[in-house]
């Protein structure tokens, strides 16, 4: 074989060789893409759910089931304090 055979040989087990290390690349960034999508779509699944509860929860008459229950009372005109904030200028 003369040196110009030799060159193509190792140039196209270079090239071989690229192709494995981008497939095995490709891949493992697919399962990553796979992983990331179940992921996401478990995320959204407890936002809804957490969506549904806080809904649940923010129901006015719940609320008020529930400060009658604990016995609250709104705060009175003598409960409130008007404090001034006076900004400061550097």
């Amino acid at each position: 074989m003369n040196k110009l055979n030799v060159v193509l040989l190792l140039l196209a087990l270079a090239s071989g060789m690229a192709v494995i290390t981008v497939q095995d690349q490709s891949r493992e960034y697919f399962i990553a893409l796979t992983n990331a999508q179940k992921q996401q779509t478990q995320l959204n699944d407890d936002f809804s759910r957490l969506k549904l509860e806080q809904a649940k929860l923010a129901n006015h008459t719940l609320i008020q089931q529930a400060a009658v229950q604990q016995q609250l009372q709104p705060p009175t005109l003598a409960d409130t304090r008007m404090i001034e904030i006076k900004s400061q200028t550097h």
